[in-house]
């Protein structure tokens, strides 16, 4: 019996274990997973006529159960040793698929890190090895980067190790079993997810990364207080090759959207192409002249006087001049917000209501709001 158990193990044919396990017990049998759902089962088997479950386990780790339909009395010296004997093949089983799945991990993971590195060139050799490693590959490929920062603004390396179990438990969600959309893996400070979707749209892209987070924080416990997560969102692209690029429009969001929109907690590429291309030309005569003459008089000017003329501008400019939704969104009168625009003019000496100006605003304002990002860290 011991024998016959081992080889169906072995050739891994656990169905029919199941079933010659309910045949010598004379009663309907299942395999549950760790979670309790059904793996396999004996036709007839109803999970609330379990009468006995058996715990397989692997060290210290329960992988599963074993669950019969009848109650085993101390007489029954056969039949409990056909149960022990099951849940010992089992313990092997699990340990079979446990090494299986790390092993598959390992290279999903390697492949991953090859890909995100762009040191393959060969579109139909990466498309083989994606499907291999159980990746689905739909029309359009994109990249969300996942970050935790610190809203204290704290020193991370102080809390390197809770960093660490923090991503990989964020990991495991992105990765977990039957989701092949998706692969994510940690790379330096951050989580690089690879999406595979139908739709090639921004806003269908910024959709699965608002589902991302929030599945992600499904258990706020799992992250501190004075922590948040953040998403860079790359644009889409058809072919595998192309997804370093991808990857590099996600870290550029994120590091860029930062600085640029410190509200937000997802970021698209294309929400700071301007940005983006105005560090490309960072440093430029012009760019720095319009910064001296626009926005460092209204700097120095709130820092004098405790004024927000400059946050106030840059509402005015995001708004299109909409001074209804500027109050709303720094919570205050509108005819407070009249008052500072009036203020802004007369400082800069010019009309804020003019097209033109209001162009060489927020070029000006732009440029001020990327001088903290670090060009360096994004290339």
């Amino acid at each position: 019996m011991n024998q016959q158990f081992t080889n169906l193990v072995l050739n891994r044919r656990t169905t029919e274990l199941v079933v010659l396990i309910g045949h010598l017990l004379s009663c309907e049998t299942a395999v549950l997973k760790e979670n309790g759902e059904i793996e396999s089962c004996t036709s007839h088997f109803q999970p609330a006529e379990i009468k006995e479950k058996r715990v397989v386990q692997v060290g210290s780790r329960v992988m599963g159960y074993l669950a019969i339909t009848r109650e085993l009395k101390e007489q029954d010296r056969f039949e409990q040793m056909c149960l022990d004997h099951a849940v010992t093949v089992l313990a092997i089983e699990f340990t079979i698929r446990q090494s299986q799945q790390l092993q598959r991990e390992r290279e999903q993971e390697s492949f991953m890190v090859e890909l995100f590195s762009g040191s393959s060139h060969q579109e139909d050799l990466l498309r083989y090895r994606a499907k291999q490693l159980g990746m689905s590959l739909r029309t359009f490929h994109y990249v969300i980067v996942v970050r935790i920062t610190n809203k204290s603004g704290l020193d991370k390396s102080k809390q390197e190790e809770q960093y660490t179990l923090l991503y990989n438990q964020l990991l495991q969600k992105v990765n977990k079993p039957g989701v092949n959309t998706r692969k994510g893996v940690i790379i330096n400070d951050s989580m690089i997810v690879l999406c595979s979707s139908v739709h090639g749209e921004v806003e269908k892209q910024r959709e699965d990364a608002e589902a991302l987070l929030k599945e992600l924080l499904s258990h706020e416990k799992e992250l501190p207080a004075d922590l948040q997560l953040t998403a860079g969102i790359g644009g889409a692209r058809e072919m595998l090759v192309e997804v370093p690029a991808s990857s590099m429009e996600a870290h550029r969001a994120l590091s860029i959207g930062q600085h640029t929109l410190p509200k937000q907690k997802i970021i698209h590429f294309h929400e700071i192409l301007v940005e983006d291309l105005l560090l490309d030309a960072a440093g430029h005569p012009v760019l720095t002249k319009l910064t001296s003459i626009l926005i460092e008089p209204l700097v120095n000017y709130d820092k004098e006087y405790g004024t927000e003329l400059v946050a106030t501008l840059s509402a005015f400019l995001k708004s299109g001049g909409n001074t209804k939704r500027v109050a709303e969104e720094l919570f205050i009168h509108r005819n407070s917000v009249l008052y500072r625009l009036e203020r802004i003019g007369e400082i800069l000496q010019m009309d804020v209501n003019d097209p033109e100006v209001r162009f060489r605003l927020d070029v000006a304002m732009r440029v001020w709001k990327t001088k903290g990002v670090d060009v360096q860290s994004i290339q």
